[in-house]
């Protein structure tokens, strides 16, 4: 009891000794995810702006982007045993001989860290080709009166419920290529330079999907509700026959997006004063703008 105690507390005193170093990385990775966000999520509804290089909403559009990425784990658990218990009564009834080729494949499968690596980077090459990159088809999109022909477009116009599974499945093909990247580092012989190399290219394409994990989050769920205004604090006049977002608020400007009758649209930006700005709703733009390609049974009132 004594040696725990002891390696526990040793353990402790190298973490307090390093905590500054950690706390200092962690705050990067958070603000370059939450940059990635905003800067995804702006060029989404076609905002022209130059982000400045320090600005605290990075860290906490990235603080919002980690509490959904870790609320997404609970629904790759249950999915996974959910297919784990539909699999095991089959599994159990398979003959032991069955079984037993069985998991002779599945270790070889394993076995080779080169063939594991070549498997993970065709993996990785094909879920972010058509899959994870299929975002960047959405820009500009409050200008646009139609949207991409593309399949991801039924995703963009889906409810919360889809949307949070869709980022859970690319969560999990993310977690499911590190898993492969982190098994073949650990069978790699560090003497086979083919083999260190293909582990490396997995390893960066393993990076990148961690990367487009936030450009996800960025264009297709944090661009969803946008704040409805009663006026423009430029004038205070009302929206007689029409109606306006903000989009962006920054230290200098507010800029506004404007949808009036005949799908008119427009963003403006004007410059911040110390005006009231009053918000009376929180809508689902694209419902609003794109409710006339939209079939589910969400209420998309124009």
């Amino acid at each position: 009891m004594g040696d725990f105690l002891s390696g526990l507390t040793e353990k402790l005193s190298n973490f307090a000794g390093k905590w500054t170093s950690y706390a200092a990385f962690g705050s990067f990775l958070l603000y370059l995810v939450g940059y990635l966000t905003l800067r995804f999520q702006l060029s989404t509804y076609g905002l022209a702006t130059d982000l400045d290089l320090f600005d605290e909403k990075y860290l906490f559009a990235g603080c919002r982007f980690v509490v959904y990425l870790v609320s997404c784990i609970p629904s790759i658990l249950i999915l996974v045993l959910v297919l784990t218990a539909i699999g095991y009564l089959p599994y159990r009834l398979t003959p032991a001989v069955i079984r037993e080729r069985l998991r002779q494949w599945l270790a070889g499968l394993w076995a080779n860290p080169a063939y594991l690596a070549i498997k993970g980077i065709v993996l990785a090459v094909i879920f972010i080709q058509l899959v994870m990159r299929k975002c960047f088809a959405f820009g500009n999109l409050l200008l646009r009166k139609d949207l991409p022909d593309e399949w991801i477009t039924s995703i963009l116009l889906a409810g919360d419920g889809r949307l949070a599974l869709y980022f859970s499945g690319l969560v999990a093909g993310t977690l499911l290529t590190a898993l492969i990247a982190w098994q073949a580092a650990q069978r790699g012989s560090p003497a086979a330079p083919f083999t260190r190399f293909l582990v490396a290219t997995l390893v960066f394409l393993v990076a990148v999907e961690f990367l487009l994990l936030p450009v996800n989050y960025g264009v297709l769920i944090s661009t969803q509700q946008l704040p409805q205004v009663a006026e423009l604090p430029a004038d205070g006049k009302s929206m007689e026959g029409g109606r306006a977002w903000m989009v962006w608020n920054s230290k200098d400007s507010l800029t506004y997006f404007l949808y009036g009758p005949s799908d008119r649209r427009m963003l403006l930006t004007i410059p911040r004063k110390d005006l009231p700005v009053r918000i009376v709703a929180y809508d689902d733009i694209y419902c609003v703008l794109f409710s006339a390609e939209h079939s589910n049974a969400r209420p998309c009132p124009r």
